[in-house]
């Protein structure tokens, strides 16, 4: 039997250099139990180097965390892929990691990148700067991802660093086969190539002010298969816009 569940994809914790050092898992969990959220993905630039803390913390609060990462290329084009372990995602953001230009992070001027544990202590600092591109070409980011099993979905298209906004197309838009994530309602007016695609809507929060209900599902539960299904099967996702 489907149940519903309120959902958010793309949110990034305090490893990523953009997001606020408060993104801890107590204080994300803490915030997705008030408005009642139950599936999420951690997705931060260029490493999945929190998933697994985050996993472990928000599951028992009674919310599941699809392993993610966000791939930024060299196109300029933020790409998320999604995982269905922990490991697959620790595997590919340990291979992704070579592909990230060896220039030190200036955290007063970038922010800082934050590894935490499971008591929202801060145990490390990574010094390589996650929010630059990787020197990975589009088609190679979406390669890679699925080798290792994940499925990929193009960023706020719309945006800066989505693929239209940058490159003013979604490759195979036409084919029926891809996902793309939008980050407003009158995108459906602007792209009339969406009626040919899967569309999902995420907060990309940075803080926890940020978070908010912006999916609900029909799923039997949450896992990956369920994940992949409702994301390809539209009738299964409604849209939640403020």
């Amino acid at each position: 039997m489907l149940r519903d569940f309120y959902v958010d994809f793309h949110i990034h914790s305090c490893l990523s250099p953009c997001a606020e050092i408060t993104m801890t898992p107590a204080v994300i969990g803490k915030r997705l139990q008030e408005i009642g959220i139950d599936w999420i993905s951690i997705t931060d630039h260029n490493s999945a180097g929190n998933v697994r803390t985050f996993s472990k913390v928000l599951k028992s609060l009674g919310i599941e965390v699809i392993p993610g990462i966000e791939v930024h290329t060299v196109e300029d084009v933020h790409i998320l892929g999604f995982f269905e372990s922990i490991e697959a995602a620790e595997a590919y953001s340990s291979w992704l990691y070579k592909f990230i230009p060896d220039v030190k992070v200036d955290p007063e001027k970038f922010g800082y990148q934050l590894y935490v544990n499971e008591d929202d202590e801060f145990t490390a600092m990574e010094e390589k700067w996650l929010g630059q591109p990787t020197s990975l070409k589009l088609n190679k980011a979406i390669d890679s991802i699925l080798e290792f099993g994940g499925i990929y979905v193009y960023s706020h298209i719309e945006r800066k660093m989505g693929i239209v906004y940058q490159l003013g197309f979604v490759p195979g838009a036409k084919n029926n086969s891809e996902i793309v994530e939008i980050s407003q309602k009158n995108t459906f007016d602007k792209f009339n190539d969406l009626q040919h695609m899967s569309v999902i809507h995420s907060s990309d929060a940075h803080s926890p002010q940020e978070l908010k209900k912006v999916m609900r599902l029909k799923a039997k539960r949450r896992n990956f298969s369920e994940f992949k299904e409702c994301l390809l099967n539209q009738k299964r996702v409604e849209l939640l816009w403020d």
